[in-house]
């Protein structure tokens, strides 16, 4: 299977079931990698990165990063959810981490053409977080971006997200879910809501920690929603003041080698109210580390659906 056809040329079987019933690579702050030696601080930015950024703008544009490759090698990696930061300036929206990256749709662009050519391909773009940021330009952003996807979203008037699979969207000729979090407005029924896909922030700094809160948090899931499990730590202040010639990147690598054992003991797949919850999207740092190999991980575990699919049939 190639990452970057690898919803494509899942089994018919799989590709009817619902994408919140599949395993899925995703990226975290998916659109950092646009921080560059001109970024200047967002309004996200807490007082201690506002101060190191006075003195040390390096350091900060090194630990504000999550990603370095662009939404174009990310797709081709296999990456399928895209965890998204948005910010206004001067009537425009970028996306933005501590400083402002691109203007929101100069990458989307890219993801537009990739759908284009993979019309059996789905992602989904969690809007995330939005700051200084006021009612009408909320209204602004919902215009542009209505108008920028048009058909391609699958909309709540589409049916359920447990209706939402590969296949139905491809029928539909739909090719995008889009949620849209902590809106201070109504929806338009073409975007889903926070509840409709929980992503339950670790907030640790201890691989040992993020491993139980991810054990734990996962029991909460249910049947009806998507769920991201975050494989990633939270560096406080004070553990990047004692990193200080180290990297997000290294971190990231520690996070993939830990961890990776709970991820290959996952298992995606439906459930019911009483049962134990299964896995759904995956969030990394740094997704290219070792050829994707976090990508491979994730799109692996769809095939324990396969197994346990063909084990019915033989009973």
């Amino acid at each position: 299977m190639t990452k970057e056809h690898w919803m494509q040329e899942l089994p018919p079987e799989l590709r009817a079931i619902s994408v919140i019933n599949l395993a899925i690579p995703g990226s975290h702050n998916s659109m950092t990698y646009g921080i560059n030696s001109s970024s200047e601080l967002a309004p996200d930015a807490e007082s201690a990165i506002k101060r190191w950024y006075r003195f040390f703008p390096c350091f900060v544009r090194r630990w504000s990063k999550n990603q370095s490759c662009t939404i174009l090698d990310q797709l081709q990696m296999g990456v399928r959810y895209f965890d998204l930061r948005i910010a206004q300036k001067d009537g425009k929206f970028y996306y933005c981490h501590g400083l402002f990256a691109m203007e929101v749709f100069e990458p989307l662009l890219e993801l537009r053409q990739f759908l284009d050519t993979h019309p059996q391909e789905l992602v989904v773009l969690d809007l995330q977080h939005f700051y200084d940021m006021n009612v009408p330009q909320h209204q602004q952003l919902h215009t542009e971006l209505l108008q920028f996807f048009d058909q391609r979203l699958y909309a709540t008037t589409d049916g359920s997200l447990l209706d939402c699979s590969l296949a139905r969207c491809e029928q539909l000729q739909r090719q995008v879910v889009l949620i849209y979090r902590r809106c201070p407005i109504v929806l338009p029924v073409q975007f889903w809501p926070s509840f409709a896909w929980p992503t339950p922030w670790p907030n640790k700094a201890s691989i040992k920690k993020l491993q139980a809160f991810l054990t734990d948090s996962l029991l909460s899931r249910q049947p009806q929603q998507g769920y991201v499990s975050q494989c990633l730590i939270t560096p406080t202040g004070r553990y990047i003041a004692l990193r200080v010639f180290f990297t997000l990147k290294g971190t990231a690598k520690r996070v993939d080698k830990k961890l990776k054992p709970w991820i290959l003991e996952q298992s995606p797949g439906p459930f019911y109210s009483g049962q134990p919850p299964r896995a759904n999207v995956f969030l990394a740092d740094f997704i290219q580390l070792k050829d994707a190999q976090f990508c491979d991980w994730v799109i692996q575990l769809n095939t324990k659906l396969e197994q346990a699919q063909e084990k019915e049939q033989e009973l």
